[in-house]
């Protein structure tokens, strides 16, 4: 009988050391902000603001044209900006072009990328 709790013992012990060993804090890694800004046009939409990257336009009339396109659709964009300072919000207009830093895209649909610096190109 002695034996038995003997080993009942030792394989708690070891299973409590592997649980706590697999429960360790995980060391944060400072943010890495991409070094090539990407440039595009803005959608502004009640408090959302979605980005337009792939497509250049050669007048303010085909940039107006296609935007009232995408204004009609759910998601006007793949992509929806997620800014760090809060007063973006405030300086962003539909048809704004912009650059934009962003330290990582989220998984979704649409994606969301959180931008840690923007820089308005013209309004």
């Amino acid at each position: 009988m002695n034996r038995h709790i003997k080993f009942s013992m030792f394989m708690f012990l070891g299973a409590f050391l592997i649980i706590l060993s697999a429960c360790t804090t995980k060391q944060v890694e400072p943010v890495a902000v991409k070094k090539v800004p990407e440039e595009g046009y803005v959608i502004v939409r009640n408090e959302t603001v979605f980005f337009v990257g792939d497509k250049t336009f050669n007048t303010k009339v085909e940039l107006q044209h296609d935007i009232e396109q995408q204004m009609k659709k759910e998601h006007p964009s793949d992509i929806v900006l997620r800014f760090k300072d809060k007063d973006a919000y405030n300086q962003l207009k539909t048809g704004d072009k912009i650059k934009v830093w962003s330290s990582k895209t989220l998984e979704s649909y649409p994606a969301k990328m959180i931008v840690e610096k923007f820089e308005i190109v013209e309004k």
